[in-house]
C-alpha cells in the first residue's frame, strides 16, 4: 500500500484503507457471542433507574497482555443511561449516574491476578489474602489506608458554537463540572451561543485513591455538562465534554513550563453529534499537609458584583487568562436578503447587532426592507479587548432584530463566526520587509513583482517608485523581452478592417478553397458561437490530459499548446517582467518616459537587422519543410484564427482566482430555532441572509505601514474605503443557458423531457413550450433577458423541469446564483472579457464598453495614472505594455492596416488580461467563459441531479445598450437532396452456377442508404451477368438534413408508434452502397460493400481499370473530396469484403454519380426515382441474355438451350425425323406390299 501511494492517488488509498478497516472490525464482531455481555443496573426503591451494557470481550483476562480486554482490570468511569425507549431522543442525552468501577473477568486458575491493577494503598486483609484460593470468594469491601487529598481548580473561560435550545435559536448556557463525588456550576449567560464565563470553580478536599505515579499518569476524568437554563421547568441538556486535569504533586514546584496550565479547546458532544467547543483548563493540586495548603497558588479576588448560589464568582487567574490587546472591529453593513416571517409577521424594519467580547455594535435601521434592504450607513466600527493568541479569540455573533411598533424588538435570526482568522488584518511594515531582506539576502523580496511565464505576444515592463536613474548611458537591451504578436495582428486585420483588404482576403479564400478541395480545413462559412465553444472544450480536454510537471515542447504555431502552459493566459496578450537597475531598484514615473524613447530607438534598429537561419542536419530540414508547406500553414492559420473562450468545469465562483467573489462582501446565513441534528430540518432554520464583511486589526496601526486595502486605499483611513454605493440600481440581466448533461431520469422509460425555468425576483420565465423530448443531455441554446433592480432582485434561480403530458411537471434540479456579489466584485464579473477585440462575426465584442473605456474606468476607480497611449504601447501606473512589430512576417502594409483606435483597443485588452499585475488594485478579471453548475433538488439534498452549462451577463441600465444577444441557438440543419445515379458495375464476383449450363453468373443489383437500413433503396436486377458487368441507369433520391459545422445528418423520427414527439438523432454523413446477388428461392447473397464518408471520400477513378483497393488508403496519398463542396461527382469506386485476417478483397466496381442539391433547388428541378419521370434516365443497354427464365421461356430456349446446345438439338431433330420416317416406312410397308401383291 505504501509503495503504491502517490500524491494523485492518496485519497483513493485512504478510502480503500478505511474500507479495509471496516471489514476487519466486522470480522472482529462475532455473529453469535459465546459469552453474554455484562449489565450494570442502578436500582432505587425496587425500580430499575439506569443501566450500562459492557461487551464481555473488553473484560476478559489473558496471561498474554495483547489478548486482554481493553477495560480488564482497570478503573473506568461509566455514565449510566435510561433503559428502553426512555433513552431515545433528548431524554437519553443527560447522565443518569456516574460510576467509577473496577471489573475483571477470567478463568479460575487466573484468580490470583484479579487485584493486580487495582490502585495501590489498600489494606491487605485476610479476606484479600485468601481470595486467591480456589474456593474463596472476593472481599466485599476494600479499605484504603493510603489516600491523597487534592484541590481541583476548573478554569472555565468560554464556549463557542453551542446548540441553540430556545425558540429564538439562542441559549442561556451554564456549565456543571463533575469530579469524583462533587459538582459545581457556573453562572448563567443569557441569550448567547458563545458564552464567556471567565470563572474559576474550586473543589476542595477531593479524595483520590492510588499511588502518586498512578494519579500522575492516569488522573480521574473531569466531566463538564452544559445546560440551557429555562425560566419554567428544568434545565435543558446541551452537551458534554470530558477532560483530564494537570496534576501537581506536593513534591513538585508550581512553575513553568508545566504550571500554570494553558487554556485548551475541548469538544462538546450531544450523543454522537458535535455540540460545540469549550475553552477551559483544569489543574489538580495535591494537599499533603497544611503547609501545602498554604503554598497553593493564590486565588484571585471575587469579581464582586453578582454571586451565585454557591458563593462569589472567582475570575480566571492572570497567568491562565489570555493576554488581551486593544483591537478594532470594522464592520461593513451592506444589507439583508430573503428574510422570512417571524411570529406570523413579515420583517419590515430590521437592524443588525454585532456582538464580540461583551461589546455590541448596532447598525442603522432599515426603514422599509421591501423598498431597499440595504443599510444607509454602511461602515461602522467598535473597539474591544481581544486575546493576542488567535486560538483564544471569542466568537463574533451577528444578530438581526426586527424593530416593531410600540417599542417591541423581535429576534429574527443569528449567525456565529467561531474563528476570526479569516477577517484578521495583519499589516505589513517597512521594518518587517527590511528584516526579511537581512535574514534572506540571496532571495528576492516576497512583495516584489515576479516574472510569470505568459503567452509570447506582448511585453510589460514593471517599475516601482524609486528615485534612482533608469539609464546611466545606453539602455541595457537584456532588460527587455520582445515577444511576437503575429496571430493577434492577423486576427485584428481580418476582423477590424474592411474595404479593399477584406475583398482581397475573400478572394484569396476562394482561390485557396478551389486549390485544395481535398484538404480537411475548417469550413469558414460555418463558423459560429458553437465553433468557438467546441474549440474551447477541446482545449480544456487537452489541458486536462497534460501533466503539470512535464509539459510538451512549445510550438509557436500551435495555439492550444501555448495556452496549456502553466501560468499562461488564454488570451495570450501580454507578458510582464519587473524592470530594475543593477541594484534591484525599480524605476520612477519619469524613468518610464525614458524607457519609452529607448524602446522606440531599439525597435527602429531591430527592424533594419536581418537574420539568417541555417539548417543543421537532414532531420531539421525535413521538419522545417513540413512545417512551412502551404498545406500545413493553411491548416495552422485556420486553426489559429478560431476564437476560444474559457470553459470552467465547475461554478465560476469556485475558481480560486476569484475567491467566490467575496473579496469584500460576504454572505452570512441567519438561523432561528432549535438545532435538531437532522440535516433537512436544520436547513429550514435559515430565516435570511446578512450581506456584509468585517476586518479585525490591532490598534493603533504601525506608523511605517507599507500596505493597502483590498480597494487600494490607505489602511489608516479605514478598511472599506472606495467600496461602491449600495443604492438600488437597475440592471439588464442576460442569462445564457447552453445545455445540460447527465440529468436524473424523471420518466418511467429512463428519460426526461426537460425545459428551462428562470426566476429572478418576481419575474419568472418558463420555456415549457420548447421542451426537449426524451433527453438526458439536452442542448437548450437559449438566452433570456430580464430587467431587475439590485438588491431587491439579485438571486437568480435556474430550474430544469420535466414536462409531463398528464399531471404537474416535476422539478429535476436547480441552481442559484448570487448576482449581487458578481455585480459589485472587483473581478468585473458583469461581462467576460473576450480574447480579442472584433466588431463583427461570431466572436464580436459583446460588452457595451470598449476595452479602452473599461481600462479608463478601472484606472479612474483605482486612482491610477493612465492609461497613456502612444503609437504601439500603453502605460498604466508603472507598467508599459507594448507590441513587437519587428517580426519578419509582419510587413509594413500590415502595420498600415491598423488604425490608431484599433491599436489602442488591442493594447487596452492586453492590459486588461493582465490587470492582476497592476500594483495595489490589480486582480484577475473574468474572461469570456461558460461555467458548469451542479443541479440539486431540494427534496433530495446533497445529491447532484446533473450539470448545467451557462453564463450570465449584467449591464447597468444607465450605460449604453449592449446590443443584440449572442446567438447560441442549437445549430439548425440545412435541407439537401442527394441524388445518386448507379450507372454500371464491373468485375462483380459471380456467385451462382447456371442450372442447365453450369456457367458462373450473378443476378446483380445495388442497394444503398444514408440515414439507416430503413432508408434503403435498391436498383432493378441485372439478370444473368456472366462477366460481372451490370447496367442500371438507376437514380436514388435521399432527402437529408445536414449540420454543416458538425458534419452530421439529423434524423427526426418517432421512437415508437405511441410516442408523442419526434426524437432527434445525429448520424455521420455516410452513403452506404452494397452489391448483392438475387436469389428467388433462397436468401440473397452479399457480394461486397463500399461506405462513402460524404465529407471526405476518395476521388472516383475515371475508368474501371483505374479503380483499385489503393483508393481506400488513408495515409494521405489518395486525394479526397467532399460532396458538400464539390456538389457533383462521378467516377468508379470499389466494392470489397473483409476476410478473417482483416485483409480487404476486391469484389466489384461501381460507376456512380453523386449530385447534392439544396432542397430549394431540388424542388425547382425535380427528378424521379429510378428511371421515372420527371427527368427520366435512359434504359440501360443490357445484353439480350439478361432476363429471368421462368417469365421469358422463349428467350430461355433461345439464349440458354439453343445458344449452348444448338448442334445437339439439330442432331436430335435429325435423328427424330429419321426415326419418324423409318417408323412411317415400316408402318406403311405391309399395306403397301399387300396392295402390290393384290394388284390394287
Amino acid at each position: 500500500m505504501k509503495a503504491l501511494t502517490t500524491k494523485t492517488c492518496l485519497r483513493e488509498k485512504l478510502k480503500a484503507t478505511t474500507g479495509l478497516l471496516q471489514k476487519l472490525r466486522h470480522l472482529a464482531e462475532e455473529p453469535q457471542h459465546s459469552m453474554p455481555d455484562a449489565f450494570i443496573w442502578m436500582i432505587s426503591g425496587g425500580k430499575r433507574i439506569a443501566y450500562m451494557r459492557i461487551p464481555i470481550r473488553s473484560l476478559i483476562y489473558s496471561i498474554v497482555e495483547e489478548e486482554c480486554g481493553k477495560e480488564c482490570g482497570k478503573v473506568q468511569t461509566l455514565f449510566l443511561r435510561l433503559p428502553g425507549k426512555k433513552a431515545a431522543g433528548s431524554a437519553g442525552w443527560a447522565i443518569q449516574g456516574k460510576l467509577s468501577i473496577y471489573l475483571w473477568l477470567g478463568l479460575a486458575k487466573h484468580k490470583k491476578e484479579y487485584l493486580q491493577n487495582l490502585p495501590k494503598g489498600y489494606e491487605i486483609t485476610p479476606e484479600i489474602h485468601n481470595a486467591a484460593r480456589h474456593a474463596s470468594i472476593p472481599p466485599v469491601v476494600v479499605t484504603y489506608k493510603e489516600k491523597m487529598l487534592f484541590q481541583l481548580r476548573a478554569h472555565m473561560y468560554q464556549a463557542r458554537s453551542l446548540i441553540g435550545s430556545d425558540a429564538s435559536g439562542l441559549s442561556d448556557p451554564f456549565c456543571r463540572v463533575v469530579f469524583s463525588v462533587k459538582s459545581r456550576s457556573t453562572m448563567v449567560i443569557d441569550e448567547t451561543l458563545s458564552p464567556t464565563w471567565d470563572e474559576m470553580l474550586v473543589f476542595d478536599d477531593v479524595t483520590v485513591f492510588g499511588t502518586h505515579d498512578e494519579v500522575k499518569t492516569d488522573p480521574p476524568t473531569v466531566v463538564i455538562e452544559i445546560f440551557d437554563q429555562d425560566r419554567v421547568g428544568k434545565a435543558e441538556y446541551i452537551g458534554r465534554a470530558m477532560a483530564k486535569p494537570h496534576v501537581k504533586l506536593s513534591r513538585e514546584d508550581y512553575a513553568r513550563p508545566s504550571f500554570p496550565p494553558q487554556l485548551d479547546w475541548h469538544d462538546i458532544y450531544r450523543g454522537s453529534e458535535p455540540a460545540g467547543e469549550l475553552l477551559a483548563a483544569f489543574e489538580l493540586l495535591e494537599i499533603a499537609s497544611d503547609k501545602d495548603r498554604e503554598m497553593l497558588p493564590e486565588v484571585p479576588p471575587p469579581s464582586g458584583q453578582s454571586t451565585t448560589d454557591q458563593g462569589p464568582i472567582i475570575p480566571v487567574p492572570k497567568g491562565i487568562r489570555p493576554i488581551l490587546s486593544k483591537h478594532r472591529i470594522e464592520v461593513l453593513f451592506w444589507g439583508l436578503r430573503d428574510l422570512k416571517r417571524v411570529q406570523f409577521m413579515s420583517v419590515e424594519s430590521p437592524r443588525v447587532d454585532i456582538e464580540c467580547a461583551g461589546h455590541v455594535l448596532q447598525s442603522s435601521l432599515i426603514i422599509d426592507v421591501k423598498k431597499n434592504p440595504n443599510f444607509s450607513v454602511p461602515v461602522k466600527y467598535f473597539d474591544v479587548d481581544l486575546p493576542d493568541n488567535e486560538l483564544y479569540c471569542p466568537p463574533l455573533t451577528i444578530r438581526v432584530v426586527d424593530c416593531r411598533s410600540f417599542g417591541r424588538y423581535t429576534l429574527v435570526g443569528t449567525h456565529v463566526i467561531n474563528s476570526l482568522r479569516k477577517f484578521m488584518y495583519i499589516p505589513t511594515t517597512k521594518s518587517a520587509k527590511q528584516a526579511i531582506k537581512r535574514m534572506f539576502p540571496g532571495k528576492p523580496n516576497p512583495d516584489h513583482p515576479q516574472t510569470v511565464s505568459t503567452a509570447a505576444n506582448d511585453i510589460a515592463i514593471t517599475m516601482e517608485h524609486d528615485r534612482r536613474p533608469l539609464l546611466a548611458g545606453k539602455m541595457d537591451e537584456s532588460a527587455i523581452i520582445t515577444i511576437s504578436t503575429v496571430m493577434h495582428i492577423a486576427r485584428l486585420t481580418t476582423s477590424l478592417q474592411g474595404g479593399k483588404k477584406a475583398f482581397k482576403q475573400e478572394t484569396n479564400i476562394k482561390k485557396r478553397r478551389k486549390a485544395s478541395m481535398a484538404d480537411e480545413d475548417l469550413n469558414t462559412e460555418a463558423l459560429d458561437w458553437w465553433t468557438k465553444y467546441f474549440a474551447s472544450l477541446e482545449a480544456l480536454i487537452e489541458a486536462g490530459k497534460a501533466s503539470p510537471d512535464i509539459m510538451a515542447p512549445i510550438d509557436p504555431l500551435d495555439v492550444d499548446q501555448t495556452e496549456r502552459q502553466t501560468h499562461r493566459v488564454s488570451s495570450g496578450n501580454v507578458g510582464h517582467r519587473p524592470t530594475t537597475d543593477d541594484t534591484g531598484a525599480e524605476m520612477t514615473g519619469k524613468d518610464v518616459k525614458k524607457m519609452e524613447k529607448a524602446l522606440k530607438k531599439m525597435q527602429e534598429s531591430d527592424s533594419e537587422a536581418k537574420y539568417k537561419h541555417t539548417l543543421k542536419g537532414t532531420t531539421t530540414a525535413i521538419r522545417l519543410a513540413k512545417n512551412l508547406s502551404p498545406k500545413t500553414q493553411r491548416k495552422k492559420k485556420l486553426y489559429e484564427n478560431t476564437a476560444k473562450m474559457v470553459v470552467f468545469p465547475n461554478e465560476l465562483e469556485e475558481q480560486t482566482e476569484f475567491s467566490g467573489f467575496k473579496e469584500w462582501l460576504h454572505t452570512f446565513e441567519l438561523y432561528r430555532g432549535k438545532k435538531t441534528g437532522d440535516e433537512f430540518d436544520d436547513q429550514s432554520r435559515v430565516v435570511g441572509k446578512f450581506k456584509g464583511s468585517m476586518k479585525v486589526y490591532k490598534i493603533p496601526l504601525p506608523t511605517d505601514i507599507d500596505d493597502h486595502t483590498i480597494m487600494g486605499g490607505d489602511p489608516q483611513y479605514g478598511m472599506f474605503q472606495g467600496i461602491p454605493s449600495n443604492e438600488p440600481v437597475k440592471v439588464l440581466v442576460r442569462i445564457y443557458v447552453v445545455k445540460a448533461s447527465d440529468l436524473h431520469p424523471a420518466d418511467i422509460n429512463g428519460k426526461a423531457d426537460p425545459y428551462v425555468v428562470i426566476q429572478l425576483g418576481r419575474t419568472k420565465i418558463s420555456d415549457k413550450e420548447n421542451y426537449i423530448s426524451k433527453q438526458l443531455n439536452p442542448v437548450f441554446g437559449k438566452c433570456f433577458d430580464i430587467e431587475a433592480t439590485f438588491p431587491m432582485e439579485s438571486t437568480l434561480n435556474v430550474q430544469i423541469y420535466d414536462w409531463d403530458l398528464v399531471g404537474s411537471d416535476d422539478l429535476i434540479g436547480q441552481t442559484t446564483i448570487d448576482l449581487e456579489n458578481r455585480f459589485y466584485s472587483r473581478h468585473r464579473a458583469t461581462c467576460g472579457l473576450g480574447n480579442t477585440y472584433e466588431i463583427s462575426g461570431y466572436n464580436a465584442w459583446r460588452d457595451p464598453m470598449k476595452p479602452t473605456q473599461i481600462l479608463g474606468k478601472l484606472c479612474k476607480d483605482g486612482k491610477l495614472d493612465g492609461p497613456h497611449f502612444s503609437r504601439d504601447r500603453v502605460r498604466v501606473a508603472n507598467r508599459i505594455f507594448t507590441i513587437d512589430q519587428s517580426h519578419e512576417h509582419i510587413s509594413h502594409n500590415d502595420e498600415e492596416e491598423f488604425s490608431r483606435k484599433d491599436m489602442e483597443e488591442h493594447l487596452a485588452l492586453a492590459a486588461l488580461h493582465h490587470w492582476e499585475e497592476i500594483p495595489k488594485v490589480g486582480c484577475k478579471l473574468v474572461q469570456e467563459h461558460v461555467e458548469t453548475r451542479a443541479l440539486y433538488n431540494p427534496d433530495k439534498p446533497g445529491i447532484e441531479q446533473g450539470k448545467l452549462e451557462m453564463w450570465v451577463d449584467m449591464f447597468p441600465m444607465d450605460m449604453p445598450s449592449p446590443g443584440q444577444s449572442v446567438e447560441i441557438a442549437p445549430r439548425k440543419p440545412k435541407s439537401y437532396e442527394l441524388r445518386v445515379i448507379i450507372w454500371n458495375t464491373d468485375e462483380v464476383v459471380l456467385e451462382d452456377d447456371a442450372f442447365f449450363t453450369g456457367e458462373k453468373m450473378s443476378d446483380i443489383y445495388v442497394k444503398g442508404w444514408v440515414k439507416g437500413p430503413e432508408d434503403t433503396q435498391t436498383t432493378d436486377i441485372h439478370y444473368r451477368s456472366l462477366t460481372g458487368e451490370g447496367n442500371f441507369n438507376w437514380r436514388f433520391l435521399y432527402p437529408l438534413d445536414y449540420l454543416v459545422a458538425e458534419e452530421k445528418i439529423v434524423i427526426s423520427r418517432k421512437e415508437t408508434l405511441f410516442s408523442w414527439d419526434e426524437t432527434e438523432t445525429k448520424v455521420p454523413a455516410r452513403l452506404h452502397m452494397q452489391v448483392w446477388d438475387a436469389d428467388h428461392f433462397s436468401a440473397d447473397d452479399f457480394l461486397g460493400a463500399f461506405t462513402m464518408d460524404l465529407n471526405r471520400f476518395p476521388r472516383g477513378a475515371k475508368s474501371a481499370k483505374q479503380c483499385t483497393l489503393d483508393m481506400l488508403k488513408t495515409d494521405g496519398s489518395v486525394p479526397m473530396m467532399s460532396i458538400f463542396k464539390q456538389r457533383r461527382v462521378k467516377g468508379w469506386w470499389p466494392f470489397y469484403i473483409k476476410k478473417d485476417n482483416d485483409e480487404l478483397e476486391l469484389t466489384g466496381k461501381v460507376e456512380a454519380e453523386l449530385h447534392l442539391l439544396p432542397s430549394e433547388d431540388a424542388e425547382k428541378n425535380p427528378a424521379g426515382h429510378g428511371r421515372s419521370e420527371p427527368d427520366p434516365l435512359d434504359k440501360p443497354n443490357r445484353p439480350d441474355s439478361s432476363f429471368i427464365w421462368f417469365i421469358n421461356p422463349l428467350k430461355s430456349i433461345r439464349y440458354i438451350l439453343w445458344h449452348n446446345y444448338r448442334w445437339l438439338i439439330i442432331k436430335v431433330i435429325l435423328v427424330l425425323l429419321l426415326a419418324i420416317l423409318l417408323g412411317l416406312f415400316f408402318y406403311s410397308l405391309p399395306g403397301y406390299s399387300v396392295k402390290k401383291m393384290m394388284g390394287a
